[in-house]
């Protein structure tokens, strides 16, 4: 990276990523967009939960550890263990990678399928390759709401609910998340990267907030990374373009993947 700068709008690893940006000969600045994630309000999961007992299922999707032993946990303080239990023995349980595999089988629950590469657009094409008419389908989300995969599954005819078993808190420090984006418009950063869709919508409510037009990020040069698909739809969304995303969404894979395109672009 050449001392390039770096900025960084995740709270969640953020030494971690600092790490990384400076063995790639890196600098990082921080400016967070969002908090940590959170424990949510257990009447509300546990209300949704008991929705899902009710109703039934016919799919079960799981795309985190920690979401996977939360929904667990809200069973667990509400009662509901033996009802999840059941429901998850009728239906097709069905995980993303090995962290929420793990978290299951640590229930003894039984894991039908577990697509590779353990990416949810891998979870979306198993499903979408199927007659989702008159299903019922659980996905257990990754960002405090829905993923953006519910509206084109309810548009195959399934009926889908979600477990949102994460909040999400607003940043400690809004003004350094501020200055980041103003760094970032200006061209005074090398590149600014975002490992979740919540840390893209964290960045539109701050520039709401602090009366922050975004238009002109999609015409600076600072270089939009984005981890994976789904943070990528999220920028989209606003009119921003990506410059670098991972083949595979991980964390180390778009640094490195970044590190490469910024030794081109600056080599070139």
């Amino acid at each position: 990276m050449n001392g390039s700068r770096i900025g960084v709008t995740a709270a969640r690893r953020a030494e971690e990523q600092a790490a990384l940006i400076r063995t790639f000969g890196g600098i990082p600045v921080f400016g967070p967009t969002v908090g940590l994630d959170a424990t949510p309000n257990d009447d509300t999961l546990i209300a949704d939960l008991g929705r899902v007992l009710t109703e039934g299922a016919d799919i079960v999707v799981f795309l985190t550890g920690v979401g996977a032993r939360r929904v667990i946990a809200a069973a667990d303080a509400a009662n509901l263990t033996e009802p999840l239990r059941e429901l998850l023995a009728r239906a097709e349980v069905i995980c993303r990678g090995t962290k929420p595999r793990r978290a299951l089988s640590a229930q003894n629950v039984r894991i039908d399928q577990s697509p590779e590469p353990a990416e949810s657009r891998a979870v979306w094409s198993l499903l979408m390759q199927r007659d989702l008419r008159g299903v019922n389908i659980v996905i257990q989300c990754i960002e405090a709401g829905p993923d953006p995969i519910v509206e084109t599954l309810v548009g195959r005819g399934a009926r889908v609910r979600c477990l949102n078993p994460y909040v999400l808190e607003t940043t400690a420090d809004e003004a350094a998340a501020a200055a980041l984006v103003e760094e970032a418009i200006e061209g005074r950063l090398d590149a600014l990267t975002f490992t979740s869709a919540a840390a893209v919508h964290g960045l539109v409510a701050i520039a709401e907030r602090r009366g922050i037009s975004l238009e002109p990020l999609a015409q600076s040069p600072t270089c939009i990374v984005s981890v994976g698909p789904v943070t990528r739809a999220a920028l989209m969304a606003l009119g921003l373009r990506v410059d670098v995303e991972p083949s595979t969404p991980r964390m180390g894979a778009m640094y490195r993947e970044l590190a490469a395109y910024l030794t081109r672009t600056t080599s070139g």
